[in-house]
C-alpha cells in the first residue's frame, strides 16, 4: 500500500530554504503516492495550501494570517556556494512506496552550512541513506519542488526551480539519471496507482487566470505520457484570490481516482471509475471558500477536511466521510462552524488549535490530520474523535514555533514523521519513534532548523 503527493507542507526555513514537502498517504493496491500537500506557499505556511477569507460569513472565525511586514532594507545575500561533502539532508519532501524503499528531497548541506537541492534514497527503511542525482538546479533558494516514488528505482520530481521555470523529471534507475518530460504544461500534482503515474498539468503558483488542466498517464517503469479523458469544465477553475493554487488535488485508489478543485467560489470534485476514460461530478460538502484535503482508504471510502483559514483565531473546520466514492457525505466532526450551519447530533468536536491542510488515511477508521499552526492529530473512529499525535520532543518544538510537521506511511504500521528538525520512523503505527539521520544528523544550527 502507499500513499500526496499531493502535496507538501512543512517548510524548511533558513537562508537557503527548500520549501517543499510531500505527505505520503495510502493508495489502494498501489505502489506509492505522494499525498495532498501540493505546494502552495504563503508568507508563513511554507508549501501548505491556504485559502482567502475575504468574504467570510458574519460571526465566523479562522486561523490568523499575519499582515505583511513593512519593507526594510536587507543586506545583500551571500552568493550561493556549492557544498563540499554532504553532512546531512534536511527533509522537505518524503516518499516511501514500501516499508524498505524511501526517497527524500531536501537541503543537502555540508558542515559549513552550504546547501544545495539534493535527493537521497534508502533501501533499508531509512537505516542508511545514499545521495543520488537530482534533476533540479542545485541552488535551493526559493525552490518549490516535490517528489513521489513508486519503487526503489522509479521516482518523479516536479515543481518550480530557482529560475522560476517548471521542473518535471523521472528516474527509472534509482536516481542515477533523470529524464525531463514535456507534458504540455506545468505539472501541479502527481499520483501513482495500478502500475501507472498520472500527472496533472494546470496553473503555476501565482497565476491569476484560469489555466487549461489535463491528466496524463505513463507506465511506472517509464514510457511516453498519454492524455486521458478531458477533465470536465467544472474543474477548470481560476486560482483562489490569494494566488495559491485553486487546484487540482489528485487522489487515486486502484482504477478509481478523484480530482478536487478548491477554487474558492465554486469548489468541484470529479471521479473516474474506469481509469479516466470518463469523469463524473460529485458533491462537495465543504463551505465555499474553505481549504480542503481529500484522501481515500478504498475505492469507496473517502475522508475530506475543510477549514476556513485566514482570520483572527482558530479556523472553522469540518471532517466528512463518504462510503460510496463521494456521492454522499456524512459529517463526522467540526469546530467553530456555528456561524455557518446549525448544530448537528452524533458529530464530534474537532478540538484543533490549527487548521487541517492534509490527510493520511491508513484505514476506514484510522487517519492522521496534518495541521497548519498546530500538531498532527489522529483518529481511530473514522474522524469523530481526534487526539494529538505523540511526537518526538524535537518535532513538538517545531510546530510550537510555527513550523509544520508531516507524515509519510508505507502501510498501517511503517511510517515516518518529519519536519525541519529531521526524520523519525515508526514500526508500530506511531506509538514509538526512532530518529533516522539522512546521511548525518541535522545539527541545531543548520539552515533547516
Amino acid at each position: 500500500m502507499t500513499g500526496s503527493p499531493r502535496k507538501d507542507r512543512s517548510a524548511v526555513t533558513g537562508p537557503r530554504a527548500l520549501v517543499a514537502v510531500v505527505v505520503v498517504a495510502l493508495a489502494g493496491g498501489a505502489i506509492g503516492i505522494g499525498l495532498g500537500l501540493r505546494g502552495h506557499t504563503s508568507p508563513i505556511v511554507g508549501a501548505a495550501k491556504t485559502a482567502a477569507a475575504a468574504s467570510e460569513p458574519a460571526g465566523s472565525t479562522s486561523i490568523p494570517v499575519p499582515t505583511k511586514p513593512p519593507v526594510v532594507a536587507v543586506p545583500t545575500p551571500t552568493p550561493w556556494q556549492a557544498p563540499s561533502a554532504i553532512a546531512y539532508v534536511g527533509p522537505g519532501s518524503v516518499s516511501f512506496p514500501t516499508a524498505s524503499d524511501g526517497w527524500v528531497l531536501g537541503d543537502a548541506c555540508d558542515a559549513q552550512q552550504d546547501c544545495e537541492t539534493g535527493v537521497a534514497r534508502t533501501t533499508d527503511g531509512g537505516a542508511s541513506w545514499a545521495m543520488v542525482a537530482s534533476p533540479a538546479a542545485p541552488d535551493p533558494t526559493n525552490s518549490e519542488l516535490y517528489l513521489a516514488a513508486a519503487s526503489s528505482e522509479d521516482a518523479w520530481m516536479w515543481g518550480t526551480g530557482t529560475d522560476g521555470d517548471a521542473v518535471f523529471g523521472a528516474t527509472h534507475d534509482g536516481g542515477e539519471s533523470w529524464q525531463p518530460a514535456d507534458v504540455g504544461g506545468e505539472v501541479v500534482d502527481l499520483a501513482i496507482a495500478g502500475g501507472t503515474a498520472w500527472a496533472v498539468t494546470g496553473c503555476a503558483e501565482g497565476a491569476t487566470t484560469a489555466c487549461p488542466e489535463a491528466v496524463l498517464s505513463s507506465p511506472v517503469g517509464g514510457g511516453p505520457w498519454t492524455d486521458l479523458a478531458p477533465l470536465p469544465a467544472s474543474v477548470q477553475g481560476e486560482p483562489i484570490s490569494n494566488s495559491a493554487l485553486g487546484g487540482p488535488e489528485l487522489v487515486r485508489w486502484g482504477s478509481s481516482a478523484w480530482q478536487l478543485n478548491d477554487n474558492e467560489s465554486e469548489p468541484t470534485l470529479v471521479r473516474t471509475e474506469d481509469q479516466a476514460q470518463s469523469w463524473v461530478s460529485m458533491t462537495v460538502p465543504c463551505t465555499v471558500g474553505a481549504t480542503m484535503s481529500l484522501a481515500a482508504s478504498s475505492t469507496e471510502d473517502l475522508m475530506l477536511s475543510c477549514a476556513d483559514i485566514g482570520g483572527p483565531s482558530s479556523a472553522p473546520q469540518e471532517v466528512w466521510t463518504s462510503d460510496d466514492g463521494g456521492a454522499q457525505w456524512l459529517l463526522r466532526s467540526r469546530a467553530d462552524y456555528s456561524g455557518f450551519s446549525p448544530p448537528a447530533t452524533n458529530v464530534g468536536s474537532l478540538d484543533n488549535g490549527g487548521g487541517p491542510i492534509g490527510l493520511a488515511v491508513l484505514s476506514g477508521s484510522r487517519a492522521w490530520m496534518i495541521n497548519y499552526l498546530g500538531p498532527p492529530l489522529i483518529t481511530d473512529d473514522g474522524g469523530v474523535t481526534w487526539t494529538q499525535a505523540s511526537l518526538p520532543e524535537e518535532l513538538t518544538t517545531v510546530w510550537q514555533g510555527g513550523g509544520e510537521v508531516d507524515v509519510a506511511f508505507a502501510d498501517s504500521t511503517h511510517g515516518w514523521v518529519f519536519g525541519s528538525a529531521g526524520l523519525w520512523a515508526t514500526t508500530d503505527g506511531g506509538a514509538d519513534w526512532q530518529y533516522q539521520p539522512i546521511i548525518g544528523p541535522v545539527p541545531a544550527w543548520s539552515p533547516s532548523t
